[in-house]
């Protein structure tokens, strides 16, 4: 529903942030929000990982031309009604509950698929500076040759739009971590801790549970913030952790740790498929 409204609460104040321009850049320029905008409604439509980084670029997208355009209008009642369909769009697009569902439409039969959370330097840092460069490489460039500026437009467009593409395939890596519930047991996909994704079978599983402060396990959350969940091995269990340098080498552990976005989620599910085993009582 947001963001079929979107362009009541936005586009009045884009419109004004777009009328001191010429009538032909005015117009190239409108059509290309109106084709963005279309791009990220059909996504909310359709989801999927590759849809969720879309939604969530467009988000940021627009909250940085609502600042923009702020700087254009005098109507403060016009500003107010832009800032709050952002707010709503970015608090929508960046919900963990909505992150897992996207990914989840991915899943086979009898799976279910939940993000996993990314380090605490990515989150602090990494994605929002990524979101903001790859912001200013796909509208910077545009907007210059809107201005007249041919030759800065032309220079910029060339360096931004693979800045873009760059910082966009980044941000999408990080929607394709997570861990998966399958009637054979659970299965670690992050191309950040393990070179494949690897089945860890029901079977196997001595335990799944909140990790103890002084837990030995070996640590593939990356550095997460927030509650990290535990899982102890029956028996020692092999695993190739992400190439470093483009080389693997075969590890042996005894009990991992990753970080779901939604742990008490996870769990609940894990629970249901019997699979939380000691951790459980």
């Amino acid at each position: 529903m947001i963001w079929i409204n979107f362009p009541l609460g936005v586009g009045p104040l884009l419109a004004d942030g777009l009328n001191p321009l010429e009538q032909t850049p005015r117009s190239i320029l409108s059509v290309v929000l109106w084709g963005l905008w279309t791009l990220a409604l059909i996504s909310t439509f359709v989801p999927r990982p590759l849809s969720l980084t879309v939604v969530r670029f467009g988000t940021v997208t627009s909250g940085v031309l609502v600042l923009w355009a702020a700087t254009s209008s005098a109507t403060s009642s016009v500003i107010i009604a832009a800032l709050v369909f952002v707010v709503a769009a970015l608090l929508a697009s960046s919900n963990a509950t909505i992150g897992d569902l996207f990914v989840d439409q991915l899943s086979y039969g009898d799976e279910k698929r939940f993000l996993l959370r990314a380090s605490g330097a990515v989150t602090g840092f990494l994605r929002p500076a990524t979101y903001l460069v790859s912001v200013a490489g796909l509208i910077c460039g545009p907007y210059l040759l809107a201005e007249e500026y041919f030759v800065a437009g032309v220079v910029v467009c060339v360096v931004g739009f693979p800045l873009t593409f760059f910082g966009l395939r980044s941000l999408h890596q990080l929607n394709r971590r997570w861990v998966v519930l399958v009637p054979a047991g659970l299965v670690l996909h992050d191309h950040l801790a393990l070179n494949e994704p690897t089945l860890f079978q029901k079977s196997e599983i001595d335990s799944l549970g909140p990790a103890s402060a002084n837990t030995d396990a070996t640590d593939f959350t990356q550095g997460a913030y927030g509650l990290a969940l535990e899982v102890r091995c029956e028996s020692p269990h092999d695993v190739w952790p992400a190439a470093i340098n483009k080389e693997t080498e075969k590890a042996t552990i005894e009990a991992f740790l990753f970080a779901p976005v939604r742990p008490d989620s996870f769990l609940s599910e894990a629970t249901s498929r019997s699979l939380t085993g000691h951790s459980s009582a």
